[in-house]
């Protein structure tokens, strides 16, 4: 897997999903695991980062958004663009700061649009899609509409 943010390849300071939800004060979470355990995990102190799947409702968590230092949105199919909204939602309309990450089926021709509604970081199969994607994201610098 690659990591992209802030328009280069970086390394990633979370745990990794698939062998561990929790590393170095940090703590990744599922929705259901947020909504049982949201009391343990505020007094963890840890930073704590949410995975999302694109169709998952967020009114139940909007009130705590600013507890999360990351969201991960999974990516289930290049076709389905209710990420992209989700992404739109929490960063444009509910102001929400941290990192909104996406992972899954994503593809490197997506990367400007996914980084236009709210995704700051992208993850990707390999670093040849990663290199790939900083092509692509590198061939735009201005834009004519706003976000």
């Amino acid at each position: 897997m690659a990591l992209i943010k802030n328009k280069q390849i970086c390394s990633d300071g979370w745990p990794n999903l698939k062998t561990s939800a929790t590393s170095a004060g940090r703590v990744i979470v599922s929705h259901d695991e947020w909504l049982k355990n949201k009391d343990e995990l505020i007094l963890s102190g840890k930073r704590l980062g949410l995975t999302l799947e694109a169709d998952e409702k967020i009114d139940e968590f909007l009130h705590d958004i600013g507890k999360f230092s990351l969201i991960i949105i999974n990516i289930a199919s290049f076709a389905d663009g209710r990420a992209y909204s989700l992404a739109k939602t929490l960063r444009f309309t509910h102001q929400f700061k941290g990192e909104i990450r996406a992972i899954g089926d994503v593809l490197p021709d997506q990367a400007l649009y996914l980084t236009r509604v709210g995704f700051d970081a992208l993850q990707l199969p390999d670093n040849k899609a990663a290199e790939l994607t900083l092509q692509t994201l590198a061939g735009f610098s201005a834009f004519y509409q706003p976000n």
